[in-house]
């Protein structure tokens, strides 16, 4: 038998994988967009062993997350101890600027390295000494990279970082005396897509329970699926059973001139119609009697009567629910019952009702018979089928 998947089906599933598309677009309530410049970093200075101007531009910086993005110009200045605290985070630091002529009031930038202290206790302490930008270049096992740097509170002072070697090679120059001028531009911009610490929490939590959500569903898709074959399977089984008793109930096909049914008074209590002849009709334990087709189907689906709501099945001995492997047993016989084994009625129609007084000597001797009579019940207005009884003193029928 085919099982037919419920309505609503996958419902549940399709939910939970909305909720996780949800989750993922929610960029802007769970995630951030990492937006960042770059920044070209051009170098100029003097060769002091030939002489010559040695100038040198690459993109190779990148802005601060709290800087202003705009240029900046003037020449390198370092911290005086480099070599001991080049991070520039101690308080009294100071800077050399070399110059022709010394720093004086010409804008400068201040070089420091990565570590020691925040960036902005860095950023701040060169801001206090009046650097017009300040570089910081990464530690160097980072090589040529550079990293987002986070320095809120520091003012519009230009701030980028650049990679170890850069930082070293223009640290190297300053410190011995050469003058560096360094020029700063604003570079490229890049937008880089990521999802923070939280959203990947809510994440990994909406697909948990997209999981337990589904697996939930598919439990009790097939638990149902389960129940509904079983039941099947039962009630066809039952009903099997069921129908093979009600066979056991007589049957009678209505003639002309029949005592104990009234043709033009009598109607079967099912379908409201008068009992016509031909008409085949069961007989039940309670003397009730009905149109085959129409008490048939009831007894299948309710067992019971129409009119007094007598437990048939219960009524022809059998009781509690009828198993396939169980062997029907024959109900006993009470007297003046009507048994289905012991009736045997023969369907006649009205020409043959008309023959039946043709003599029949064959017939008549082999077996003794009674013609059964119905006989009408004044309480429930129902026809009795009263078959013929022996006499043990006399030796034959009584009718």
């Amino acid at each position: 038998m085919a099982w037919r998947r419920p309505p609503g089906a996958g419902v549940g599933a399709r939910g939970a994988l909305a909720l996780l598309a949800l989750t993922l677009c929610a960029r802007g309530a769970r995630g951030r967009a990492l937006e960042w410049y770059s920044a070209v970093v051009s170098t100029e200075y003097v060769d002091p062993q030939t002489n010559r101007t040695v100038w040198s531009v690459s993109e190779s910086g990148r802005f601060g997350d709290s800087s202003p993005k705009e240029g900046a110009q003037g020449l390198v200045g370092v911290p005086r101890a480099a070599d001991r605290d080049p991070e520039g985070c101690a308080p009294d630091t100071s800077f050399l600027v070399p110059a022709p002529g010394g720093r004086g009031t010409a804008p400068w930038v201040a070089l420091v390295a990565r570590g020691g202290c925040t960036f902005k206790d860095k950023v701040v302490l060169a801001a206090q000494r009046n650097a017009s930008a300040v570089v910081l270049y990464n530690e160097e096992r980072y090589g040529n990279l550079t990293a987002p740097m986070s320095h809120a509170g520091t003012g519009n002072i230009v701030v980028i970082m650049v990679s170890y070697p850069k930082g070293r090679e223009i640290l190297d120059l300053v410190q011995k005396g050469i003058p560096v001028k360094m020029t700063i531009g604003v570079g490229t911009r890049h937008v880089q897509e990521f999802i923070g610490g939280q959203s990947v929490v809510f994440v990994a939590i909406a697909f948990i329970t997209m999981m337990i959500i589904s697996l939930a569903w598919l439990i009790f898709y097939y638990i149902q699926r389960f129940l509904y074959t079983s039941s099947q399977f039962g009630s066809q089984s039952h009903r099997k059973e069921t129908k093979k008793v009600i066979g056991q109930l007589p049957l009678h096909t209505v003639k002309h001139g029949e005592k104990g049914i009234d043709v033009d008074a009598e109607n079967c209590a099912v379908c409201i119609e008068n009992f016509k002849v031909k008409d085949v009709i069961r007989i039940l334990p309670c003397k009730h009697i009905f149109h085959r087709i129409c008490i048939d189907p009831w007894l299948l689906d309710h067992r019971t009567c129409p009119m007094c709501k007598l437990d048939v099945i219960k009524a022809l001995g059998y009781w509690g629910e009828l198993e396939d492997e169980q062997e029907l047993p024959t109900p006993e016989s009470t007297p003046g019952s009507v048994l289905a084994a012991n009736l045997s009625i023969t369907l006649e129609d009205d020409d043959r009702s008309d023959g039946s007084n043709l003599p029949s000597s064959s017939t008549n001797e082999s077996v003794p018979q009674c013609d059964a009579t119905f006989k009408e019940d004044a309480g429930e207005n129902t026809a009795l089928l009263e078959t013929g009884r022996s006499d043990p003193q006399r030796g034959g029928p009584v009718c």
